[in-house]
């Protein structure tokens, strides 16, 4: 059974969008077609720009909704190129009735180097996207799209959680260089705080040090009075140096970003809290997340249930040849299980594999030259992220008393134990601290699925309970 289907595939730019509009998957391939359309870009891949330069000609965003409006196509298909790039485009489809589709980076990229188009081509990605839909290895066997090969929609207040996360992680790169700067100028101006951290104890209010440096009005009296007492005793009074306009500058503009942070902590907090996240914070009470490490790991992996099939792991079983010598010591001697060139039978939990891929902890192998490189893949705030809770709390032991938190505990103890004959460590800090990282994955999906699978055991009892009272 074949679906018509009128598929455009929008690729998206800093400034602006390639689009191509295809009804059905080209008879010789995409190769051979785009080999016959690529010199009428013009015409088969219009380009449209959020700002448009006039003595260019080039089309507008209007134009794009007029060019909408004309072909009336049935799907759009979109890569998530930057959060704040893409919305604008995908706003207008929205509102234009278009039903619009997700492809990630990694599969469209992995499509289109099998389909043998070019890298780095505006138009060779809006036809790989325009393709997608219409290749059969994308559909059910009845001609409908199979949404396994699409991202999810997210619902709004994930939506939310990301972008105020995003929010969060420019607010922390803004405020590192002002810091700095204005800790060199307290080095002089009044060295006796340069060095001392301030923090906020009262929500509403920004942190005392750079509140009495702004001469802003909210500062606590307490607070307000021993700032300007030792002051008064700073080796830069008695010496006639003063805090000069620049300093006073840079401390207004840190008291805005917390006060910033705070409203948004707040917001996360309340979105976080809610009902649909009940099973998950469960999970992440065990392991003693904190809220900007929740709300980043939610807006990765919520829902749960798309890393699953029909409720359960996808697991498969693949066969693999064996590159190096596998050894095992058995009584004492060293017995040869593998030899290169052997084949054996690997298996391979696609679920918790994708889990690990969302969640930054995942590896692609990329060509480079005549080797084939590993290089970490997914998400790298959520990887760095899951690197500070290791460094922080695993390793200092700062985590809630649970059978997960034992888990860790006693990873991170025998990893510190790997040593030689010497004595020496064999794992230094950083891939010690990476297996760490793999295992609070590992343990964090295995708590997940299982929450998950408790959850769909007890949704039924509770149906009956309630149709047996009706009764």
């Amino acid at each position: 059974m074949t679906i018509e289907l009128k598929v455009l595939g929008v690729d998206v730019s800093k400034s602006s969008v390639t689009t191509h509009l295809m009804d059905c998957y080209p008879t010789g391939g995409l190769r051979s077609y785009w080999e016959k359309t690529r010199n009428k870009s013009s015409i088969l891949y219009p380009t449209f720009f959020s700002n448009p330069d006039a003595r260019k000609k080039q089309k507008s965003a209007y134009d794009f909704a007029d060019y909408l409006k004309e072909i009336k196509p049935d799907v759009a298909v979109i890569e998530p190129t930057g959060n704040h790039y893409s919305r604008i485009w995908a706003s207008i489809l929205t509102a234009l009735g278009i039903k619009t589709l997700w492809v990630g980076h990694i599969e469209l990229r992995r499509y289109r180097g099998s389909k043998h188009l070019p890298n780095k081509s505006d138009p060779a990605d809006a036809l790989a996207m325009a393709a997608y839909p219409h290749d059969t290895d994308h559909k059910h066997e009845n001609g409908e799209l199979n949404m396994r090969y699409f991202l999810i929609h997210r619902p709004e207040y994930i939506d939310r959680i990301r972008e105020l996360c995003q929010q969060l992680e420019h607010l922390n790169r803004v405020q590192s260089p002002i810091i700095n700067y204005a800790r060199q100028l307290l080095a002089w101006q009044f060295p006796e705080v340069a060095h001392r951290k301030s923090v906020s104890t009262r929500p509403g209010a920004a942190p005392p040090l750079w509140s009495w440096l702004a001469q802003r009005s909210d500062i606590a009296p307490a607070s307000k009075t021993r700032l300007k007492n030792l002051y008064e005793k700073s080796i830069a009074v008695t010496y006639g140096i003063k805090i000069d306009s620049t300093l006073r500058q840079h401390a207004e503009w840190l008291c805005d970003v917390s006060l910033n942070e705070q409203a948004i902590e707040a917001e996360l907090m309340t979105l976080v809290c809610l009902d649909e996240f009940k099973l998950y914070n469960k999970v992440f009470d065990k392991f003693g997340f904190g809220l900007r490490v929740r709300a980043r790991l939610l807006s990765r992996i919520y829902p749960f249930e798309a890393f699953l099939t029909n409720g359960k792991q996808l697991i498969e079983y693949e066969v693999k040849e064996v590159k190096k010598v596998e050894k095992a010591r058995v009584n004492g001697k060293t017995v040869v299980k593998r030899s290169p060139g052997d084949t054996k039978r690997v298996k391979r939990n696609r679920s918790r594999d994708a889990f690990k891929m969302r969640l930054g902890m995942g590896t692609v192998l990329e060509q480079s030259g005549d080797e084939l490189v590993e290089k970490n893949s997914g998400s790298a705030l959520c990887r760095m992220s899951l690197w500070q809770y290791v460094l922080c709390q695993v390793e200092t032991g700062r985590l809630p008393i649970n059978n997960v938190t034992e888990k860790l505990l006693d990873a991170s103890l025998k990893l510190k134990n790997i040593t030689t004959e010497q004595g020496k460590k064999l794992l230094n800090g950083k891939h010690m601290q990476s297996k760490l990282m793999s295992k609070v994955i590992h343990l964090l999906f295995q708590e997940l699925l299982h929450e998950h699978s408790n959850a769909q055991i007890i949704e039924p009892n509770q149906e009956t309970n309630v149709s047996t009272q009706t009764t």
